[in-house]
């Protein structure tokens, strides 16, 4: 071999020299087969030699390498030829474009024979390659040539040794069959041809039927050790006999055993799952992408317990038969049985009827122990529009009267809409409300969950009307009048005036529908039913429930009204610049019934499937933390400084704007010296409340000597009065009450 490549290498040599025109900056060259060589040319015209050569595990020229069979690498340097002086202590870079040089840095030094060593190994890529060698660290270097090799499948066997001897192709098992949810153990050897268990690291691929199916579990790839391994095969839900098959990459050795898996036993199936998980569904031709008219309904088969640790084994392939507990309106499954899958699940398709109602669906399979069949029953589906119609929408808040909102920006009142269908069922979760307010200001929005969401409304201006401010009515206005006192000033427990100060109207609205009477009870608007048609929504700053710009106030209504509603808003729904009644003069002079109830055969007819605002609105009381005016009159409605013993006295309770005092506020009411109070008997803690007027509670004192009242607000500062107490007096003349009665505090 080394003549024939020799007498190859000068040919070689010559052609590069020829074909290349190499020179002193580098060279090249390569070979198929065992080897080949290149030469270098340095400046003092020393050439170099390298003679590149690729030997099997026994020393035997090669061009194939596998992965049990790496190939060496022999790199050789002599002066001009190569049998020429070997060169020592030469840096040799190799590179393979397949398979892995050793060493890892791909670089050695030529020793006293001029001779550096590398190992080529399979990476476990099959194929043609080259490896390019590299010499550095001489003169007029570096040089470089290539060396074509080749990749090809391992000389090995597959299989397990039984008593000492190999069976080849077979997969060792330590039994031959497992019960449902059963573990089975696997054992692979890898030998070369004189049965000798192999040195390298072999990667070998399992897979099996049950495995790719999703009911066994089982390593994809395994590497040996020492030729051997092992693998653990799982059941989940195979129930049959499943062929495993193993092969060693870069190989054609392969292997296989066949499991019997029994089958599990259905003792268990349970209901998992509604979609939309909301459980609510349109009525039949009402739905909408948002509000679907079909539910999905799965169940899954177990064996074992299914309340314990792991919820049992599923199995697949059981036949589950379907049931609806009502059927009214026209209530489907679109499917009455289903097999289970890999995952022991099964799904049912439920259609919505034309009748809002509740239903369920019950799931029943065969008991394979004899015993009765096995069911479950799913959590309940309802049937229902899933918009909010007027009369079931709801509005609501943690506080009517907000201490000090009045004083101080900040002040906070969670603000809640609840939100029901035509059934009052609750509407489908994601259905957005949207919000505005008078005076302070309101998150936009929120979204329903379970009917209801809620939003933050926060003090701060403004506090006032616009462009109306000087027309606020406080208790010191010019012509004052109370219906319960003579006086011109203070408190009054009635209304004093539709100009209202720090009382903000919040309104929220929704898209829905109107409210009707289902006098038939068939679920659907007909014609003639009576129904409440709604105008278009409007922030009610008077709180006289009209629109007051469009349409004026109530004909009872007195003075002020109109001023009091100038500054009202509406909530354009239609998008044409004007505020709408919502009724047809000349058909309907009363408008329509406007919802998804309306049938197809009424809409446009006798009423309408368009959809519009529900709303609802709520008054707020921004009242005083601290300023707090305080009257005592009698029965006669005289304002009093001086109670008399058995005369019954009011006392009434405000802020400048005329509104009572926030929730939580206490009035205590104490006598001095030889004054006693008979009523009241005990503390008292003001309600929260946004009712319109001051607050009012009932005096009556016996004795002689002084009585003090003292008003504490949640944080704020105590309004403390002091009135004398008289024992029995003539009755005062009408209007003489010892000045003007009116306490102040701050």
């Amino acid at each position: 071999m080394t003549t024939r490549f020799a007498t190859l290498l000068n040919r070689l040599t010559l052609t590069l020299l020829l074909a290349l025109g190499l020179t002193a900056c580098g060279g090249g060259g390569g070979g198929g087969g065992g080897g080949g060589g290149f030469l270098g040319e340095t400046d003092n015209d020393d050439e170099l030699f390298v003679t590149v050569e690729l030997y099997d595990d026994v020393g035997n020229p090669t061009s194939e390498i596998t992965s049990t069979r790496p190939g060496t690498l022999l790199v050789r340097i002599t002066r001009k030829g190569p049998n020429g002086a070997p060169i020592a202590e030469v840096v040799v870079k190799a590179a393979a474009s397949i398979g892995t040089i050793v060493p890892a840095s791909g670089s050695a030094l030529t020793d006293e024979d001029g001779e550096a060593t590398f190992q080529i190994t399979s990476d476990g890529t099959q194929g043609a390659g080259s490896v390019t060698v590299t010499v550095d660290g001489v003169e007029g270097g570096p040089f470089s040539g290539e060396l074509n090799f080749q990749v090809g499948q391992a000389d090995v066997r597959l299989g397990t040794f039984v008593d000492g001897i190999f069976q080849d192709g077979v997969i060792g098992l330590n039994a031959d069959s497992i019960s449902s949810g059963g573990t089975a153990l696997l054992s692979l050897s890898v030998v070369d041809a004189d049965d000798a268990l192999v040195d390298t690291v072999e990667t070998i691929r399992l897979s099996s039927g049950c495995s790719l199916s999703g009911t066994a579990t089982l390593p994809k790839k395994i590497s040996t050790t020492d030729g051997q391994v092992q693998a653990t095969y799982t059941d989940k839900s195979c129930g049959a006999d499943d062929e495993i098959t193993a092969i060693v990459e870069g190989s054609a050795a392969t292997a296989s055993a066949i499991l019997s898996v029994a089958s599990a036993t259905a003792n268990s199936v349970d209901f998992i799952s509604v979609t939309p998980e909301s459980g609510l569904i349109s009525l039949k031709g009402t739905g909408t992408p948002d509000r679907p008219e079909t539910a999905t309904i799965t169940f899954r088969v177990v064996a074992g317990d299914a309340s314990s640790e792991g919820a049992g084994t599923p199995i697949s392939g059981v036949l589950v038969a379907f049931e609806l507990s009502t059927q009214v309106g026209g209530i489907e499954l679109l499917n009455s049985s289903g097999f289970t899958d890999q995952n022991g699940e099964v799904k049912t398709i439920i259609q919505s009827g034309n009748v809002s109602t509740s239903v369920r669906v019950t799931a029943i399979t065969e008991n394979e122990e004899g015993g009765p069949p096995l069911t479950t029953v799913s959590d309940p589906i309802v049937i229902s529009t899933g918009l909010p119609d007027q009369n079931s929408t709801s509005l609501s808040t943690s506080l009517l009267n907000v201490g000090g909102a009045l004083d101080f920006d900040g002040k906070t009142a969670t603000i809640t809409v609840r939100m029901a269908d035509k059934f009052n069922n609750p509407v489908a979760d994601g259905t957005s409300a949207t919000f505005t307010t008078e005076y302070g200001s309101i998150q936009s929005s929120c979204v329903t969950s379970g009917g209801a969401c809620s939003v933050t409304w926060t003090s701060q201006d403004p506090r006032l009307p616009t462009f109306n401010q000087d027309l606020v009515k406080t208790i010191f206005s010019p012509g004052y009048r109370c219906p319960e006192h003579k006086g011109s000033k203070g408190p009054c427990p009635s209304d004093l005036g539709y100009t209202r100060g720090l009382r903000t109207t919040i309104l929220v609205t929704a898209v829905g529908e109107e409210t009707f009477v289902d006098a038939n009870g068939n679920g659907l608007y007909d014609r003639n039913e009576d129904f409440d048609n709604l105008t278009e929504a409007f922030i009610d700053h008077n709180e006289d429930g009209l629109y007051t710009p469009e349409q004026g106030c109530p004909t009872n209504a007195g003075a002020g009204c109109e001023i009091a509603g100038a500054e009202e808003t509406f909530v354009d729904f239609d998008g044409d610049g004007r505020f709408s009644l919502n009724v047809d003069p000349p058909q309907f002079p009363n408008g329509v019934y406007n919802g998804s109830l309306c049938p197809p055969a009424g809409d446009g007819v006798y009423c309408s499937r368009e959809l519009l605002n529900v709303r609802k609105d709520i008054v707020l009381v921004m009242s005083s933390q601290s300023d707090f005016y305080l009257l005592l009159v009698d029965l006669a409605r005289n304002v009093r400084t001086v109670t008399e013993q058995g005369d019954s006295y009011n006392v009434f309770v405000s802020d400048l704007f005329n509104n009572r005092p926030a929730g939580g506020t206490t009035i205590d009411v104490s006598g001095a010296d030889e004054c006693e109070v008979v009523t009241p008997v005990e503390s008292i803690t003001i309600a929260d409340s946004n009712a319109i007027g001051a607050f009012s509670f009932p005096l009556r004192t016996k004795g002689k000597g002084s009585v003090t009242i003292t008003v504490t607000p949640s944080g704020g500062t105590p309004l403390i009065t002091t009135y004398t107490c008289n024992a029995p007096d003539p009755e005062p003349e009408p209007g003489d009450g010892g000045g003007d009665g009116l306490s102040t505090g701050g």
